[in-house]
């Protein structure tokens, strides 16, 4: 059973990382994506999480720079910057989703962000690849351990190139206990993609529930109801 669970979670990692959405940069410059909207919202208040969950609350930096939209598919919030607010087309997922374990083994992690998530990534891309004739590639630039919100997390880097153009994508994935916070910020700009993602993990709030008593069930959903996005 656990390793059903572990698996399904790191497929949702390595699933959120596939090639960059053609709606989201492909586009004119800083073009919203079709269908999107960006309703002004009051500062949001991350609720108290329940013993045994973590509340997680995520905020755009900037809200009026912002467009947002759910990918119900993927199960993903999608910010994409307006026409003119920033520097280069840029657009940020983030994906909330059970934690294989609560507290990762750091040998475990390093093998995970210097080697599985690597090759995840090159076979997620690798069918693309064979399809355009090795037009379409994928180079990990950085993918390493670290720590982020005071929790465990790994930082990768890759660009996707397809043909003459190239794209930057940007990855943290934070073990919050019970759940992995997955924040990716892709474009065309490498300094751009770096800075926006630095902006939202600092603005995502990350909020662990005391402990369970002894003997109680673990929760069906440890993401709580501060999962939902709000702020934007």
């Amino acid at each position: 059973m656990r390793l059903a669970r572990t698996a399904a979670a790191l497929s949702l990692i390595c699933g959120a990382l596939a090639w960059p959405p053609a709606s989201a940069l492909a586009q004119a410059p800083n073009a919203p994506v079709p269908g999107q909207s960006s309703p002004a919202q009051p500062p949001a208040v991350a609720p108290t999480p329940k013993p045994g969950t973590v509340s997680v609350t995520t905020r755009a930096p900037e809200p009026e720079k912002w467009l947002a939209a759910n990918d119900i598919k993927n199960k993903r919030r999608i910010f994409t910057c307006k026409p003119l607010a920033c520097a280069d087309k840029v657009a940020v997922a983030i994906v909330v989703a059970p934690s294989p374990t609560r507290h990762p083994n750091p040998q475990a992690l390093e093998k995970f962000a210097k080697v599985d998530l690597p090759k995840s990534i090159r076979a997620g891309n690798a069918a693309r690849e064979i399809m355009t004739d090795g037009a379409d590639k994928v180079e990990t630039l950085v993918s390493e351990t670290t720590s982020l919100k005071g929790y465990p997390a790994v930082s990768n880097e890759s660009k996707y190139i397809r043909g003459s153009a190239a794209v930057y994508a940007i990855t943290a994935i934070i073990f919050a206990g019970p759940v992995m916070v997955n924040v990716r910020a892709t474009s065309p700009d490498l300094a751009v993609a770096q800075q926006y993602l630095k902006e939202f993990v600092e603005a995502t709030d990350i909020k662990v529930g005391p402990p369970l008593p002894p003997g109680a069930p673990a929760p069906a959903n440890p993401a709580g109801p501060g999962v939902k996005p709000q702020n934007i």
